[in-house]
């Protein structure tokens, strides 16, 4: 991964328990690198935060206050083509899987599953590609 003063991660998670323990595991996986977090519950939110502000990397849950599956990656891959989508679901499931990377999606991470490495892990692939 190249040279950055921070990260900027758009962490899209209605949970807020979900939201800080993303950001903690991550941070105690990286301790060398700073991580930016916004954090929204919404995917509106997003939605009207990519209007001002640049994220290096969004990490999306699928179920949200105001929308569930696929249809979420499908909006954030289009209102930002260039940004980095990582799905960061509690549902293991292939085929939702391939959907969210058919629509956008860079990965498909199961909450629960993944530690705190591979997140950053994944983070650091879509950042040098």
């Amino acid at each position: 991964m190249q040279k950055r003063q921070a990260v900027h991660v758009l962490l899209i998670e209605d949970s807020k328990s979900d939201a800080a323990l993303v950001q903690r595991i991550l941070s105690d996986a990286s301790p060398h690198v700073r991580y930016d977090f916004t954090t929204v519950p919404r995917l509106v939110d997003a939605l009207y935060l990519l209007d001002t502000h640049l994220f290096d990397v969004a990490l999306l849950d699928l179920n949200l206050l105001d929308v569930e599956g696929i249809a979420s990656v499908s909006a954030l891959h289009a209102a930002s083509p260039g940004m980095p989508i990582v799905v960061y679901s509690g549902t293991d499931d292939v085929t939702l899987r391939q959907q969210a990377v058919l629509c956008g999606a860079r990965h498909y991470l199961v909450k629960g599953k993944e530690s705190g490495y591979a997140i950053k892990f994944m983070i650091e692939q879509v950042l040098a590609a």
